[in-house]
Formats: C-alpha cells, structure tokens, sequence
C-alpha cells in the first residue's frame, strides 16, 4: 500500500491532495492486502476519513499466521468514527472471540464470505439489547456454522430487504419455517446450495408476497410441484433456476405466465427434451430467457 501511495505521489501534487484527502475515502476495499490488527489500527485512527460508508477486509483464517486483525477496540473506534459506515465486508475472518453486538449499529448491508461464527454469534445479551436495527441486506457465502436457529435469530433481530445463503448446508425447511414470519418485507432473496426441499418453495409463496426477485441454484430437489407453489408470487421480475434439473419446460410455462411482471428467466444448467426450451420462449415474448448448459458455474446476481 505504502508503494502504491509513492507512485501516486509522484504523478503530480494534485494526485498526491486527492490521495491524502479523507473525505474521498468513502468506499474502501482492503481484500487485496494482508493486514494485521496493527495496520487496521493505523488506517482506521489516521487515514480513512469520517466519510467512510463502505468498508471490504480479508481476514487472515486461510493464511499460515492465525492472527486476527479484527478486535473488539477497532470495532469501537469504527462505531463511533464512521456513523455513515452502511456496508461491512468480510472474508476469510475469524469472528468466534466477538460479539455480534460489537458491530455498528449504522450498518445496513453485512457480507460475511468464507467466515467463521461461534453458534450463538447473533444471540444479544439482555443486558445490552443490541441488535443491528438498520440491517437490510445480509449476504453469507460459505459459513459453515450458520444453522437453522441462527438463521432464524438473525431475522427476529432485523427488517431484512434482501437475503442471500450461499453454501449454507446447515439450512433446512425448518429454518426457513422458522424464519419467514420475520421476512415479510423481503424483496430479494438467494439460496445457493441450502439443505431445502420443495416445503421451502411452499412457504415463499405462501409467506413472501413482495418478493421482486427469487434466485435458486443447485436446488436439486425441486419438483413441479414446488415451483407451482411461486404461482401466487405475482411480484416476481427476476427468476434464476440454475441447474434445477428435475423441471419440465410445461410447468415453468404454466407458472411463469402466471407472473406479470417477470422480465427476466435464467435456466442455465437445465437441459429440455425436444422443443421445450423453444416453447418457454414462444410463451414469455416479454421475458429475456438465458440457458447456458455448458456454463452451469456462471455465477448470478440479485
């Protein structure tokens, strides 16, 4: 980093004010460095301005060394430096010795990528009552530790808008059962490889009426008769079923007509017999329909 700022000093002084300007330090990404809690420290006291409203670290879980940069102190100091702070990244980090009542409350969008979590991680002490009330985006990508109750937790705790599980195989039908009742404002939602069921499908269409989009990959259970139950789900605009192999083009006509305001199908990884494909397609004129069955690990975006 230290080279980085060298290079740009000598471009010109102008480059050398813009770099050393703290109110232009708003979106910070630091996933490339390897840091220690000695230069997080630094950056947070002395160089990262108050403007600070996106903050990306990567922690050192994969690394040989095992220690976290990542400490109650400087999560204190993010608190009350950075009210504007809205977004937290964090991958390959070891969060088993904190709490997570230690994070900003300002905090509207939490990404934890390849992370660990103790059990009771999203348990808040009565004590304290502390939660995360401005959550409204929460994206877990490989926690291996994220189960049903914590699952179920973390919605109790938050008015979530958009929802993404990837590779959390601890979710089950019953955590998503558990949940729902708390996910009513819900508009986007992603299930990657989650241990679910058609039940789950049932308990979307039944519970999540304002859902705008709906992404569902590696969901090899998923039957007909799941799909049906997203019939009632009339705010649908995006759909992604990549590789739910057991779907017939007959019942993705039947429930994507249905739907009046889909404009996007993505079907990679499913491969139809005959003109199945030709016939979704003759049916949703309006709808812009993607099958790629040779790329079937393009990954998706809400």
């Amino acid at each position: 980093m230290r080279i980085i700022f060298y290079l740009l000093y000598r471009v010109c002084k102008r480059w050398k004010r813009l770099v050393m300007d703290k109110t232009l330090w708003r979106y910070v990404d630091l996933t490339p460095y390897k840091l220690n809690s000695k230069i997080l420290w630094h950056l947070v006291r002395h160089c990262i301005g108050t403007n600070l409203q996106t903050l990306k670290v990567k922690g050192l879980l994969n690394s040989v060394s095992k220690q976290e940069f990542l400490t109650p102190a400087v999560l204190q100091v993010i608190e009350k430096r950075y009210s504007s702070l809205e977004k937290l990244h964090l991958e390959e980090t070891n969060l088993r010795s904190l709490s997570y009542e230690c994070f900003p409350s300002s905090l509207k969008t939490l990404e934890l990528f390849q992370c660990e979590i103790p059990l009771t991680w999203f348990r808040t002490s009565q004590s304290k009552n502390k939660s995360l009330p401005n959550l409204e985006n929460l994206n877990l990508r490989n926690v291996s530790s994220f189960s049903d109750h914590l699952f179920q937790t973390i919605c109790k705790l938050s008015s979530l808008k958009t929802l993404c599980l990837s590779g959390t195989y601890r979710v089950t039908d019953i955590g998503i059962q558990n949940a729902v009742p708390y996910l009513k404002g819900l508009q986007h939602l992603k299930l990657h490889d989650c241990n679910i069921t058609n039940i789950t499908l049932h308990l979307i269409g039944c519970h999540l009426k304002h859902l705008r989009s709906l992404a569902l990959r590696n969901f090899g259970s998923l039957t007909d008769a799941g799909l049906s139950c997203l019939s009632d789900v009339k705010t649908l605009e995006k759909l992604w079923l990549n590789c739910c192999f057991r779907l017939s083009s007959n019942c993705i006509i039947s429930v994507c007509g249905n739907l009046p305001f889909l404009s996007y199908l993505n079907l990679n990884g499913i491969l139809f017999e005959g003109q199945g494909l030709e016939e979704i397609r003759k049916s949703l004129p309006n709808c812009r329909i993607t099958n790629s069955v040779s790329d079937v690990d393009t990954m998706f975006k809400l």
